[in-house]
């Protein structure tokens, strides 16, 4: 086994957030927006943790089983800890893509998708606690007979991994991720993340968490109904929101709307950091610029993973929606200097 790690998440957040904790542990972390970019990233020595970002969560569910299978060929050489990332509200296509994997890689899974410093937990065989209304059972969101231990805290996680991490697929969240980078000889020591100004907040997330932090925020957002962008004024901080418009359009549309017009935006008057809230619309606004790699720094807070473009010219921040606490976003732009 090398101490390489491979991360497969469905979104671009649960590749951010997963990857970062391999990378606030001094490991050289990789994120991939595009699957083009896999082998070369497999070749590179000095990559310990490769995350690719497969865009799965919201396609037909033929396309996603396919999409992970593609990828497992690509990576079938592959010697080191695989780490299939899933949401820890069990939400995506969770049962076919872990079926993909494995029919790649036939290794025992292991599933964990708590993540204990943010209150979510495995009780039971169920995901509960912060931000689960009813207990969510894991077992029928699987689909393949699976190890589903009760987790509750960071100590009980770290207990269950198995003796040889190669020999399982690691099938979790970011409290999974951690207990695997604690798990693996540190990396070089990181400084601290530097966070610069101007801020562009890019709010494509509608869940109650998000929307909580939002009216936390001093900052009043300018609205973007059914994902259409209005002119940006030039300001050090801008934070737009997708609304519902007037006229209902369908989910896919209004994203569609707002990742063009923030990546207009980005073109037009190029901000120092991007901050995208919901995995789908940061992926598509980096989609839209033509961004397909990114290398990953750190947590900035918990859940809120920081990166950077290859070229160094951009910081690039993201948060799942349903992550943080009421004050997350005034927190961090609180950390952000001219």
């Amino acid at each position: 086994m090398t101490h390489r790690v491979l991360i497969i998440a469905d979104d671009l957040t649960g590749a951010l957030d997963s990857g970062s904790a391999f990378a606030m542990r001094g490991h050289a972390t990789r994120v991939l927006l595009d699957a083009a970019g896999l082998p070369a990233a497999l070749a590179d020595p000095d990559l310990q943790v490769i995350a690719i970002a497969t865009g799965t969560r919201e396609v037909p569910v033929a396309e996603a089983a396919q999409t992970v299978h593609r990828i497992a060929e690509t990576a079938a050489g592959f010697d080191g800890i695989l780490f299939k990332k899933i949401d820890s509200r069990m939400k995506g296509h969770i049962a076919a893509e872990l079926a993909a994997l494995r029919g790649v890689f036939p290794l025992p899974v292991l599933a964990v998708p708590a993540i204990p410093r943010l209150g979510r937990l495995v009780v039971d065989g169920c995901v509960t606690g912060a931000g689960v209304e009813t207990r969510i059972p894991i077992a029928p969101r699987l689909g393949i007979a699976a190890r589903i231990p009760d987790t509750t805290s960071d100590a009980q996680i770290d207990a269950v991994l198995p003796g040889a991490l190669d020999q399982a697929i690691h099938a979790g969240a970011a409290g999974l991720a951690e207990a695997l980078a604690r798990a693996l000889p540190p990396g070089h020591a990181t400084g601290p993340i530097d966070l610069p100004l101007p801020l562009l907040m890019a709010i494509g997330s509608r869940d109650p968490v998000t929307l909580a932090q939002i009216a936390a925020l001093e900052t009043a957002p300018i609205t973007a109904p059914n994902g259409a962008v209005p002119t940006l004024p030039v300001a050090d901080l801008s934070l737009v929101q997708m609304t519902a418009g007037v006229e209902p359009v369908s989910p896919a549309e209004a994203a569609e709307n707002f990742a063009t017009g923030i990546a207009r935006e980005l073109r037009r008057n190029p901000p120092r950091s991007l901050f995208a809230c919901g995995g789908e619309t940061a992926h598509a606004i980096l989609r839209q610029l033509g961004t397909t790699t990114l290398d990953l720094l750190g947590e900035i807070l918990p859940g809120i993973p920081v990166a950077r473009t290859i070229d160094g010219k951009r910081t690039v921040i993201t948060k799942s929606g349903g992550f943080g606490g009421p004050d997350a976003l005034r927190q961090l732009t609180g950390k952000f200097v001219k």
